[in-house]
């Protein structure tokens, strides 16, 4: 038994220096999924994206993404890989600005911020320097949380929004439901968007309680001043409702999938 234990730790051990090489060596690469603009107060806006992070050994020997994150998580390498997503980014503007005719659009990116970052001193500067370096606009980061990890970290939260707001970035809460309560919530962590779960959108084409509970939902935010996203949409039929209800943004494989950044 204790043989096997020391193995596994082995293993794990090495699997966590492979993670901490790939980070310094390009082992990781950015993908975005397209967020899309639906309500008519939200056009004129840039081009929408989730940036999302996958492991190139995952991809290339094809295991379900996200395999290694509880690894990275369990040895505090999160706030790093976050690091290595907001300086790749930046270079990928500038290297999609020099090879793209003048006046491209940047899109507005929403990055995923993990816990442990929330905790990290120096991190708003680092995401200062690589604005500054790459001239990015206001609203190129969307850093972007899921609910219950806001309500946990609401402290530092507070701080990191202090510390980026200014530089232009701004915040989503993925996960929201709309429960009661969650919106006295949003009054003190107001963020720029919510996402809204598949529970609460999915239903939206079928029955007028789901839909009346979108509707209200996104009146709330409106009135707070809040953009809404609808999460998972997987068909034209909900797309409809939800453009109906004026939810701003909609993201799912209907309108599609993540695609690896050029």
């Amino acid at each position: 038994m204790t043989l096997q234990m020391d193995d596994e730790s082995t293993i794990q051990k090495n699997i966590a220096d492979k993670l901490i090489s790939a980070l310094k060596t390009g082992g990781f690469v950015l993908y975005a999924q397209k967020i899309l603009q639906l309500a008519a107060s939200s056009q004129g806006e840039p081009p929408f994206q989730e940036i999302l992070v996958r492991f190139r050994e995952e991809e290339e020997k094809l295991l379900p993404p996200g395999t290694f994150f509880p690894m990275l998580q369990e040895y505090r390498l999160l706030p790093y890989v976050d690091r290595w997503v907001v300086s790749r980014l930046a270079t990928w503007v500038q290297e999609s600005r020099a090879r793209t005719t003048p006046g491209w659009p940047v899109p507005a990116n929403g990055v995923n911020l993990s816990e442990d970052t929330l905790r990290e001193p120096k991190f708003a500067d680092f995401v200062a320097k690589n604005i500054q370096n790459a001239n990015l606009p206001e609203g190129a980061f969307t850093f972007e949380l899921g609910w219950d990890t806001a309500l946990l970290h609401a402290e530092p939260l507070k701080n990191i929004q202090a510390q980026l707001r200014p530089l232009g970035c701004r915040f989503t809460f993925a996960g929201f439901d709309g429960s009661e309560g969650s919106f006295s919530f949003l009054k003190v962590l107001k963020p720029d968007f919510v996402k809204l779960t598949y529970g609460v959108v999915k239903n939206v084409d079928r029955g007028l309680a789901a839909c009346e509970k979108v509707e209200v939902i996104n009146q709330k935010c409106h009135a707070m001043g809040i953009k809404t996203i609808a999460e998972f949409v997987e068909s034209h039929e909900v797309l409809d409702q939800l453009r109906l209800i004026e939810v701003d943004f909609a993201q799912g494989l209907i309108i599609g999938g993540p695609q690896q950044l050029a």
